[in-house]
């Protein structure tokens, strides 16, 4: 059994005979079936198209926003890049053109003496080019007590060339510290040579280390340190004793002797006892014992600056009451 064909020509035709009620509803689902081919024909990409349109305005205006904003600050921006210019341009022009690698090394050993340390060993390591500045590293060794350590290390960032101090170590020396640590020297590369304009380097840092406290010292070990001032040279000449081949730190203060009436320190180094008087030499910096108390020794010690001159550094040895 087969459906019947259905003939819509014919079906056409006789729907002029239709009753009221069937042409109302075969002219519903005709409009019905209009609107739908135009929906999915038509109107359905041209909505799509539409909605990215609107996206695409949004991201314009989001666009324009931004620029008119950039805009509005690129006069500012502009005043700001050349400020930043003039930085660099300065700070370049601080650092030399050539090599000053022997200069340095005279600076080294120079700072070295004047603050009472013992440079074991400089390794001049190969250069390092940076796109503006060209770094000259240099690995550093020294012994020496812990504010002459310091004070060494910060009048080595304030010489006049450029020089920053990296990868400190600090180890104990026997009754010293070691110090180990890389130094950076800078100077300009050829593409940056045309640059001359100076720059202020500011006030330097200088290590003062008074009131500071040696933090490889107990505290009642503790010597009192000064800033130094202006002193006569000392005698040169003059020969140089056995306590004087010591640093002041390897000393320890026991106690206090008296013949009469002379006053005389016991000091301690080592498994030694050693008995000093007023005007006796101690230690490497000429230093003379100008007063003896029963609780500390009183001595000043001479030093050369860095103008050729000398400097006098008042120091304190306290009594060790644990010994």
């Amino acid at each position: 059994m087969s459906l019947p064909r259905l003939d819509f020509p014919t079906l056409l035709h006789n729907a002029a005979k239709w009753p009221l009620p069937g042409k109302v509803l075969a002219g519903c689902g005709l409009a019905a079936l209009v609107l739908l081919m135009g929906e999915v024909v038509y109107l359905s990409p041209s909505r799509d198209r539409l909605h990215g349109f609107e996206a695409r305005e949004q991201a314009l205006q989001q666009q324009l926003a931004e620029k008119a904003e950039l805009a509005a600050s690129l006069e500012a921006r502009t005043d700001q890049f050349r400020a930043m210019e003039g930085k660099v341009a300065g700070l370049l022009g601080h650092l030399s053109g050539q090599s000053e690698v022997p200069a340095l090394l005279e600076d080294i050993a120079r700072l070295a003496v004047a603050n009472g340390v013992w440079v074991e060993g400089i390794t001049v390591l190969d250069e390092e080019p940076r796109p503006l500045y060209i770094e000259q590293p240099m690995q550093i060794g020294a012994t020496g007590a812990y504010h002459d350590l310091a004070a060494f290390v910060a009048a080595l960032g304030g010489l006049p060339r450029v020089v920053t101090v990296q990868d400190v170590a600090l180890g104990h020396d026997g009754a010293l510290l070691r110090l180990n640590m890389l130094a950076k020297a800078y100077r300009r590369t050829t593409q940056s040579a045309t640059v001359r304009e100076a720059v202020d380097p500011g006030q330097p840092f200088v290590y003062t280390p008074s009131f500071v406290r040696d933090p490889f010292q107990p505290p009642a070990l503790q010597v009192t340190r000064v800033p130094g001032r202006p002193a006569l040279a000392p005698d040169l000449a003059r020969p140089r004793g056995l306590l004087e081949g010591m640093t002041i730190e390897q000393f320890e203060m026991v106690g206090t002797l008296s013949l009469g009436a002379q006053a005389f320190a016991l000091l301690r180094a080592g498994s030694r006892v050693h008995r000093i008087a007023v005007g006796d030499y101690l230690g490497p910096d000429h230093g003379q014992v100008t007063a003896i108390q029963d609780a500390s020794i009183d001595l000043v010690e001479r030093f050369p600056d860095e103008q050729g001159g000398w400097l006098e550094r008042p120091r304190t040895l306290v009594l060790n009451v644990n010994s």
